[in-house]
This record gives C-alpha cells, sequence and structure tokens, in this order.
C-alpha cells in the first residue's frame, strides 16, 4: 500500500491530533493507502489513556497507550494512519523503521521492549505510542532532536524512575533535522512496502 507523507511542520498538538482523527477516518473508509504525519508540537505535556498517576504539570490526556511524554520544538514526531492486519507485526515494522537509521547514527542508541523507547543507557531519546482503530493504527513515534531538556525532565520520561531524557544533539550526535526525517521516512517505506 503506498504511503502519502504529510509535513506539516509546527503546530498545535490538539490541532494535529483532529487532523489525524479525520485522516484515519478517510483512511479507515476508502482503504487506499497509508499516511505518514509528520510535525512537530508547541510545548505539551500528554498522558496515555490508562495513566492513572497524577503529575507535576498540567497534561493533556489522549486516547494512546503508554504514559506522560512532552512535546516541544526540536523533537520530530512521525504519526502513522497505516493500515494493520497484526499490531504484533506492525509494531515490529516500526521498531525496525527507527532501529536501524538511529544505530546508523550512533552505536550506543537501543531500543528497549520491556520499557518501550529508544534509549542510550539511562536516557530517553525516543517514545512511542500508539492506538489501533477500524483496522488502522493512530498516533507514533516521537525523537528528540534537539529540545529544552530542563523542561523535558521536570518530569521522568514515560513516568520511569531512574530515566532522564536527552536528545541526539545533548548526546554529541551531529544530524540536521532534515536529514533525521529523511533517513527515517527512507527507512519506514523499506519496512512497509
Amino acid at each position: 500500500m503506498d504511503i502519502e507523507v504529510i509535513d506539516i511542520g509546527l503546530t498545535d498538538y490538539r490541532e494535529c491530533i483532529e487532523f489525524m482523527k479525520k485522516i484515519h477516518i478517510d483512511a479507515s473508509n476508502k482503504r487506499e493507502r497509508n499516511y505518514l504525519i509528520l510535525c512537530q508540537h508547541y510545548d505539551v505535556y500528554t498522558v496515555g489513556f490508562n495513566e492513572k498517576r497524577e503529575f507535576p504539570v498540567e497534561t493533556i490526556k489522549t486516547d494512546r497507550g503508554g504514559s506522560i511524554v512532552f512535546h516541544t520544538p526540536g523533537q520530530q514526531i512521525f504519526y502513522f494512519v497505516f493500515a494493520v492486519k497484526s499490531p504484533r507485526i506492525f509494531y515490529r515494522k516500526i521498531i525496525d523503521s527507527f532501529y536501524k537509521p538511529l544505530r546508523q547514527l550512533d552505536n550506543r542508541i537501543v531500543y528497549l521492549p520491556k520499557i518501550p523507547g529508544f534509549y542510550i543507557d539511562n536516557r530517553k531519546l525516543g517514545f512511542l505510542g500508539f492506538r489501533y482503530k477500524n483496522g488502522y493504527s493512530l498516533h507514533g513515534v516521537a525523537i528528540n532532536h534537539n529540545v529544552n531538556l530542563e523542561k523535558f525532565n521536570v518530569i521522568n520520561p514515560c513516568g520511569l524512575e531512574g530515566y532522564k531524557a536527552t536528545s541526539l544533539k545533548e548526546e554529541g550526535i551531529d544530524i540536521d533535522i532534515q536529514d533525521l526525517k529523511s533517513n527515517i521516512v527512507r527507512s519506514i517505506k523499506e519496512n512497509f512496502k
């Protein structure tokens, strides 16, 4: 199935989620293609629908899985509105799509399945949260390129004790954000042929 890439740049979180949901309705009705939405968000803390804990910041409750995440300019987001027959196979393809290009940047980057995300030691670099509805996915993956870590580390990323957020820039990994997007989009297209 073809993948249509839509890059909407820096955008309000709520507006973007509404946009994603409209595309999801259209995609799940027509079943003609997959959509990959690229964006960044203004500062916002979001929490997954099954998170029951309270946090020291104002949050927006979402319909994705996962715990608390901070979205901010400099964090590249990849929202997937993809046809999904098997969530397990889909998720494996997602991990593969990000793992290879991230490891090519720095072989310290690993994916930890028990606390889903991309890490360097105890520092979280990449965040994942999905939902499946009507045979299509919603939400996606966020990679910290060059973010305000002070605001990020007001919380434990994804509510994990002993972990903190990091970014490619903070780890000394030098890549332009456009090149990061291109590399990951290319990898996604290869994995979802």
